[in-house]
């Protein structure tokens, strides 16, 4: 690990406001400030423009519950057993919310994705106010899902009420880019620029993902409006990206490719220096960053580092699964997904990746020059494959993996779940 050499955080708060604000299933690539093309992220490109931004940072495992679980306890997947959407945090394990409250802060979040319920996850714990209340049925089928509009609306209603003699941890979690993905009528300027061509129009998956990323950032821009500007620290960043084709695989979950690995992160606020890092960083340093935003230690259970003070160094191994699906109704299917191996490891170091799937096949890639891994130099460099192949099995057999805590879920989980494309 190596320290800054720059100063982050020019100023220390005693006290400050913290928002966690995360958008589901969007990719870094697929925002200005990483480089997109299109303007899709206006509002969030402006707020990266202050802001401590990290340029390689991955999530654990490329799944709501899995990711954020893995960024709000600073453990991996495997270490807390929350190997799939379903399966919860075990109750044993501290979280960053609770370490907020216990530091005097007021604790509220908001989230719009059925997998993020209390029951399915364990992330309510810590928080004072949970809201994950997706509203009436609709063509006899609950919600699934809150629209951006309604997740903005509702956190604005909370900044209103809340204590003003307490400072607050807040975390916000919009959906809206997740599949089915739904064209939002009105971004095709934004998008496409004055002349509206056959291809603006087209409503390709594509082009409804992308309006479906600028509706969230309009969003996210009314819930900025309303923050405390002189005292609040924001983090913001993706639980996974999204695969739209690339190796014939639309979607995520299943494979652990960049489309799907690869988020967004930076932090911005008071005295922040804006400076774009290059460190391989990953979703368990986000619990500690933002507990250090507070001046709040973490736990001797947390694994990941305080991004504001240290830095992996530059040829630092990251190591990550995934396990596939989520957990079925049913002792014996839960008990055999429990033991089953993961169906995907993968490890990157110095520009290199190698993917090996659960048969034993290999795939190896130089992501600094194939970002979109289309060049498998498996067969071309194998001493380097076999290099790679050794570390992972050494972290395969170095960490522990822990049990299933999943519940038998309900009739509304399963059908939400299958919604989602999980079962």
């Amino acid at each position: 690990m190596t320290s800054l050499l720059l100063p982050i955080i020019l100023t220390a708060l005693a006290t400050p406001n913290v928002v966690f604000l995360s958008v589901d299933t969007l990719r870094a690539d697929h925002m200005g400030s990483y480089g997109f093309h299109r303007n899709t992220t206006p509002n969030l490109d402006r707020l990266a423009e202050d802001a401590l931004l990290f340029e390689d940072a991955i999530c654990e495992q490329p799944q709501t519950g899995p990711s954020l679980i893995a960024m709000l306890s600073s453990r991996v997947p495997r270490v807390t057993g929350a190997i799939r959407n379903g399966v919860p945090l075990p109750s044993g394990t501290p979280t960053v919310a609770m370490l907020f409250q216990e530091g005097g802060y007021e604790t509220a979040a908001i989230v719009s994705n059925w997998n993020l319920k209390k029951n399915l996850s364990g992330l309510d714990r810590g928080f004072a106010n949970y809201d994950a209340d997706f509203g009436k049925r609709w063509w006899g089928r609950k919600r699934h899902e809150m629209t951006a509009d309604v997740v903005t609306d509702r956190a604005l209603s909370w900044l209103e009420q809340r204590d003003r003699e307490k400072p607050f941890f807040f975390w916000v979690h919009y959906m809206d880019p997740h599949a089915p993905y739904k064209n939002k009528r009105g971004f095709e300027k934004q998008l496409h620029g004055e002349t509206q061509t056959k291809k603006a129009n087209a409503k390709s998956p594509q082009d409804r993902y992308q309006t479906e990323i600028a509706f969230v950032d309009q969003e996210i821009q009314r819930l900025l409006d309303a923050l405390p500007k002189e005292d609040t620290y924001i983090l913001f960043t993706a639980d996974h990206g999204e695969s739209l084709g690339e190796h014939g695989y639309w979607g995520h979950t299943r494979y652990i490719y960049q489309a799907t690995m690869h988020i967004p992160l930076f932090i911005q606020g008071p005295g922040i220096n804006p400076v774009r890092i290059d460190r391989p960083v990953r979703g368990i340093d986000i619990g500690p960053t933002l507990l250090g935003l507070a001046g709040l230690v973490p736990t001797a259970s947390m694994t990941g580092m305080d991004l504001r003070k240290t830095l992996p160094e530059a040829n630092a191994p990251r190591i990550f699964e995934t396990y596939g699906g989520s957990v079925p109704k049913g002792e014996d299917v839960r008990e055999a997904l429990a033991t089953r191996p993961p169906r995907r490891q993968g490890i990157i170091q110095d520009g290199w990746k190698l993917i090996q799937n659960e048969s034993g096949d290999r795939e190896l890639y130089h992501i600094t020059e194939d970002p979109a891994e289309e060049h498998n130099l498996v067969t071309k460099h194998p001493e380097k494959a076999a290099a790679l192949a050794v570390l992972l099995e050494d972290w395969h057999q170095r960490t522990p993996r822990n049990q299933s805590t999943a519940q038998d879920l309900s009739e509304d989980d399963l059908q939400m779940l299958e919604a989602n494309g999980y079962l």
